[in-house]
């Protein structure tokens, strides 16, 4: 059961996150993250699947809508070690990092529980592929179910536009 960084978050968190993104259309197959280039933007998926994919060609994962990309960059300030293309066609909102740090400066209960929510879900994350590399993985069915992460990312934009996202 897959946690989504949103579900950390309240609205109104995720409303100022949002407001600051452009939205990005991928085509299939069209590049999103590049091998060993640096990302300045923390990705979030409105619609669609984007592939995470190895140097070589092989799958690592597939994400979906209400899941976020470029965490790990935006974490260690390190490149990519993963391409990411879009497996369908797929849209995803790009939300500069520069302007999510320099906000963090001056509201640290924000960036507490930014932070937090990332912290859960790329533990989520690591659980999923621990699960699926068939080891042994504690209980968590006391977590809530992650409604329609992607349908509430498109509502928060659209009341930011103005638009039906």
């Amino acid at each position: 059961m897959s946690v989504y960084l949103a579900a950390g978050l309240s609205d109104a968190d995720m409303t100022w996150l949002l407001s600051l993104g452009r939205i990005r259309r991928l085509g299939v197959g069209q590049r999103l993250i590049a091998t060993g280039r640096p990302i300045d933007d923390l990705f979030f998926v409105l619609r669609g699947t984007l592939d995470v994919v190895r140097g070589d060609g092989a799958l690592v994962a597939s994400v979906g809508e209400g899941e976020v990309l470029g965490e790990m960059s935006f974490i260690g300030e390190e490149v990519p070690s993963v391409s990411v293309l879009a497996a369908v066609h797929s849209e995803v909102l790009a939300a500069p990092r520069a302007a999510i740090l320099e906000r963090f400066e001056i509201d640290a209960a924000l960036a507490a529980r930014f932070y937090r929510a990332l912290a859960v879900y790329l533990s989520s994350r690591l659980r999923e592929t621990t699960a699926a590399a068939n080891l042994p993985q504690p209980d968590t069915s006391n977590q809530e179910s992650g409604m329609s992460a992607g349908s509430r990312l498109r509502r928060l934009l659209g009341a930011i536009t103005g638009q039906g996202a």
